[in-house]
């Protein structure tokens, strides 16, 4: 997974509040705006034009020989468009004669070198972000051709298999995705395998990545970065754990990373809410809060050379839980810039003993009994 250019953090920022403090003043969307297909000489190649209110308009093109987007913009008041890399420099400008709702003519210039430019409307549907960069017909030509490796892998005697999604070329500097799958033995496995199935791409314009990427493009006119990694901590009789570990930009003002723990009920196949074994289940959308007693143990568990990071520990309420055979792993949920002071702290079942509900307790039972 590359690194974000400053650049393009900083500009991803400005969009985004920019964008969101304007006021909201109604305005006729140009005529411009969609998804385009035509040439550049005699390179095919399709592009996305958008307008954000009186700003300058922005969006991507690709050719589709290497389908690599590259960020345009219109020059303010210069009735043109530029091309810009990453890090913010020009590489080429587009200068029109026609721009309009039927056509977008011109010449693509780059120092001495000029190209025909020559663009008609293509057929678009507004997808879940809504302007035509993050549309299907913009997007489609660039999803599949992807590989998924199979290699053996084992914890602690239990064999399953690690899968590795390889994607097609015009992602493969920007997204990392990898799960895993195993042998069915208990009667919920099949339906946890579906689930750890679906984190694996299934190559369309509705896969987690692209809508990801798509993100990016419609905010900066690139791609952003998307990684994902699904590894098994734990397997019992009774209980499958996994760790999931992500880290992404998807357009917006500053990158996203996160570890989360999932326990599945081997039996059931359903997922397991961990705070229903100290106290009330949550329900979608509720703060995961836990009991103030057990927080205060958290903290004088807390690693020492994690000084730094205690205030911001201290004050949060909001807390993710995992299952080890030791005990309760207890994160901290924080707030992006304290993203590095994140890290589990183990409790354990000795020192729950008096959390524990009779969920809780049973659950436990459950995980001893192996």
């Amino acid at each position: 997974m590359r690194s974000v250019p400053p650049f393009v953090l900083s500009m991803a920022t400005l969009l985004v509040f920019g964008i969101a403090s304007r006021p909201a003043i109604a305005q006729e969307t140009p005529s411009w705006v969609g998804v385009w297909e035509g040439r550049i000489g005699t390179y095919p190649v399709r592009a996305c034009l958008e307008s954000f209110g009186d700003g300058p308009g922005r969006g991507s093109y690709y050719y589709m020989s290497t389908l690599e987007p590259i960020s345009i913009s219109e020059e303010d008041g210069e009735g043109g468009w530029i091309e810009r890399t990453p890090d913010g420099n020009t590489q080429a400008t587009w200068e029109l004669a026609e721009f309009s709702g039927t056509r977008v003519r011109g010449a693509w210039r780059q120092g001495s070198r000029s190209l025909p430019l020559d663009l008609k409307p293509a057929a678009w549907e507004a997808g879940e972000r809504g302007g035509p960069c993050s549309s299907a017909a913009f997007l489609e030509p660039r999803t599949g051709k992807g590989t998924v490796i199979s290699e053996p892998r084992e914890l602690a005697g239990w064999a399953y298999t690690r899968k590795t999604y390889h994607p097609a070329k015009s992602f493969e500097d920007d997204v990392s995705i990898e799960s895993f799958d195993f042998a069915p033995e208990q009667p919920g496995d099949k339906a946890i395998r579906e689930m750890l199935a679906a984190d694996l791409p299934g190559e369309t314009v509705d896969d987690d990545f692209v809508k990801c990427l798509a993100g990016a493009i419609a905010t900066l006119g690139i791609d952003g970065d998307y990684s994902l990694t699904v590894k098994p901590t734990l397997m019992s009789r009774a209980f499958l754990v996994t760790e999931q570990n992500s880290g992404s930009f998807c357009g917006g003002a500053h990158p996203s990373n996160y570890t989360l723990s999932r326990i599945f009920d081997r039996q059931s196949g359903e997922e397991i809410d961990l705070f229903g074994w100290i106290g009330d289940e949550r329900i979608d959308g509720e703060d995961s809060i836990i009991p103030g007693a057990l927080r205060d143990l958290i903290l004088v568990k807390w690693p020492q050379d994690s000084a730094d990071c205690r205030e911001y520990v201290e004050d949060t309420s909001l807390w993710s839980i995992g299952l080890a055979k030791e005990g309760l792993e207890f994160r901290p949920d924080l707030p992006h810039v304290a993203t590095a002071c994140v890290e589990p702290v183990l409790i354990d079942w000795n020192a729950l003993g008096p959390f524990l509900d009779a969920e809780g307790r049973a659950g436990l039972a459950r995980l001893r009994a192996g």
